[in-house]
C-alpha cells in the first residue's frame, strides 16, 4: 500500500471541493408548507375538541372551520409541490408539508364521503 504525499492529499480535497453541490439552505415553499401542515393539525385536533365538548352538536362552526383546514391542505399541498422546482436545497420539509397536507385533505375528503 503507497502513502500518498500532503501535495496528493491536499489536491484530491481541492478537487472534492470542486465536485461539491452546495445545499445551503431548506426550500423556502417546504418551510411554508410545514407550518401550514402544522397549523392544518392543530385546527383540526380544534375541531374534534370542539365537537366532543359539544356532544356532536357542534354545527357549522365545525363545519367551517374543516372546510378552512381541507382549503388550506390543498394550498399547503400546492405550495410543496412546486418548492421540489427550487435547486441545490435540502428538501426535508418539503416533503414533510407536502405528505402531510396530502394525507390531511385525503382523511378530511373521506371523512366527509363516508358520512354523505
Amino acid at each position: 500500500m503507497k502513502k500518498r504525499s500532503k501535495e496528493e492529499k491536499r489536491e484530491e480535497k481541492e478537487e472534492k471541493k470542486g465536485r461539491k453541490i452546495p445545499l445551503r439552505n431548506y426550500t423556502k415553499g417546504g418551510r411554508k408548507s410545514s407550518v401550514i401542515a402544522g397549523v392544518n393539525i392543530l385546527l383540526f385536533i380544534l375541531a374534534v375538541v370542539i365537537s366532543i365538548l359539544k356532544k356532536g352538536n357542534a354545527g357549522i362552526y365545525v363545519g367551517l372551520l374543516m372546510l378552512l383546514v381541507m382549503v388550506s391542505a390543498i394550498a399547503g399541498f400546492v405550495i410543496g409541490i412546486n418548492s421540489f422546482k427550487e435547486e441545490n436545497k435540502f428538501l426535508k420539509y418539503t416533503y414533510i408539508g407536502t405528505i402531510t397536507n396530502a394525507v390531511i385533505w385525503i382523511f378530511i375528503l373521506g371523512m366527509y364521503l363516508a358520512y354523505v
